[in-house]
């Protein structure tokens, strides 16, 4: 048996949920894999943290989220594939569906992880999203409003479709054994720095230097001089730690207090956001301050595992820091911190997310 998964990304930089359900799934079915990833200038292998996986990074000259580079990431995509032969083939995002359409032999059973909104990557995608009804044969989605309107969209009919949020393998035995006894009482940002998608403007403001937070991501700028001029204007307590892998990050995550979560709900694609870092940090034990993203509002009503800002404007940004950091070492403090424990015993894990794809897995793969 031989499972083969296309990423849209390079593992340990995003989407670490790709490499559960590889594992996952060549657990169910006792395959061998292989995992295509594209080359990534700036984001070195991260191959070492997943001993288990076959990863194999494309050999490409152009950056692959450009449209050459898409296409040649693609090709060679195929052209692998082909070789391959697998039995099942995990599709990760439209980013890398085309290939369905060219392969020289269709896989007994293609399932297609829809980690991004469709719309995001336009009219040609939205298109081709129309005419994979025979082509796959499980759709999995991050997110129920989401999974909602691409339904809506696409149709995908007579598809079997999951909805499995983005939780990390975190022990559901035992989740305070990962929980740092000790925090440093500051707040960690983990994400792409952007002006427009993740308000980083916020942070240079003055009234945000009076705030102990530390931000890691690469910084979304145009010239290396608009990076050391984002850097210099942080100020007071706000520092930039720099741009880490997923096992970096989640190392320095336990030690904080609260874990910042928030995108710009402009688009769809960050309106209805399954955030990795969002049920990564309640793994941690550490309570995210989150925008009310409607998954992320959801889980932190049902388990009363974080702060909820009440909008996404700067001073409701700014009010939900100060609400959180008065709370900090105090009972109600403590008891975010053991009730992320709670949500991660109940529901928050990957195991958990995966049982509810496995009425959909056939049993037996020829």
């Amino acid at each position: 048996m031989r499972l083969a998964c296309i990423s849209d990304v390079c593992l340990g930089y995003g989407s670490p949920q790709i490499g559960q359900l590889v594992r996952s799934l060549c657990a169910q079915y006792q395959a061998e894999n292989l995992v295509i990833e594209p080359r990534c200038d700036g984001s070195p292998p991260q191959h070492q943290h997943f001993p288990e996986l076959n990863i194999e990074r494309a050999e490409m000259r152009y950056d692959p989220y450009t449209p050459p580079g898409r296409i040649e990431y693609l090709l060679e995509g195929r052209r692998r594939l082909n070789q391959y032969d697998p039995d099942i083939l995990v599709i990760c995002c439209t980013f890398c569906l085309p290939v369905v359409f060219k392969l020289r032999k269709r896989p007994s059973m293609v399932i297609y992880y829809s980690l991004e909104a469709i719309p995001f990557y336009g009219a040609f995608d939205m298109e081709m999203n129309r005419h994979i009804d025979d082509l796959v044969d499980l759709v999995i989605f991050p997110e129920e409003n989401r999974a909602v309107e691409e339904v809506r969209r696409f149709g995908f009919d007579g598809v079997p479709k999951a909805v499995l949020f983005n939780c990390t393998n975190a022990d559901a035995e035992n989740p305070e054994k990962n929980f740092a006894p000790q925090r440093n009482g500051r707040v960690i940002y983990a994400g792409a720095i952007d002006q427009v998608a993740t308000f980083s403007s916020y942070y240079t403001k003055p009234e945000a230097g009076r705030f102990p937070i530390d931000l890691y991501g690469p910084i979304r700028v145009q010239t290396e001089k608009q990076r050391q001029d984002f850097i210099g204007a942080l100020t007071g307590q706000v520092r930039y730690q720099g741009y880490l892998a997923n096992e970096e990050v989640a190392e320095a995550r336990r030690k904080y207090a609260y874990s910042l979560v928030a995108w710009n709900p402009n688009v769809e694609n960050q309106l209805y956001a399954a955030p990795n870092k969002f049920f990564e940090s309640i793994a941690d034990g550490v309570p995210p301050i989150t925008a009310p993203h409607p998954q992320c509002k959801m889980i932190i009503d049902r388990y009363k595992c974080g702060i909820l800002m009440r909008d996404w404007s700067e001073p409701e940004f700014f009010s939900a820091l100060d609400r959180a950091l008065r709370l900090y070492e105090t009972d109600s403090w403590r008891e975010m911190v053991s009730n992320c424990a709670t949500a991660v015993r109940q529901e928050l894990t990957w195991d958990h997310q995966f049982e509810k794809l496995r009425v959909h897995l056939r049993v037996n793969q020829n």
